[in-house]
């Protein structure tokens, strides 16, 4: 009757390793996270912004500029939602029209539903303005 209990110890003790073990990993990933996101939300140049439309998932942009290798974090601003876009120094517009494509392509949200087609125009840009 006494050993009943000790798979359900072991179980317990597993999981509990596990938790821990989550957690020294996902802290400083997500301190990470946060770190880059304050950097480019405090940035004035070399920074990128694209105003997300009513109805598509930040989620989904920002995965697909990741898949991209394209540094990206989101922001809310005056109530509108933000992926800023990192430059890096680069005003040659590389960054500019990879991004551009990879949004224009970006699905609607994180099930893969295909976005609406629309122009894809960055906040510094004019209307009808694409480089």
């Amino acid at each position: 009757m006494g050993g009943a209990g000790l798979p359900w110890m072991v179980f317990g003790a597993l999981a509990a390793v596990l938790a821990c073990a989550g957690i020294v990993v996902l802290v400083p990933w997500v301190r990470a996270e946060m770190a880059r996101e304050d950097e480019l939300a405090s940035r004035d140049r070399d920074v990128l912004a694209y105003e997300v439309p009513e109805g598509q998932d930040p989620t989904a942009i920002l995965a697909a500029l990741s898949l991209a290798g394209i540094t990206a974090a989101p922001v809310l601003r005056h109530g509108r939602r933000l992926v800023l876009i990192d430059e890096r120094g680069r005003r040659d517009s590389v960054v500019r029209r990879r991004a551009r494509s990879v949004i224009a392509h970006a699905p609607l949200n994180t099930l893969g539903d295909p976005a609406p087609v629309q122009a894809v125009r960055f906040l510094d840009e004019p209307d009808g303005a694409q480089a």
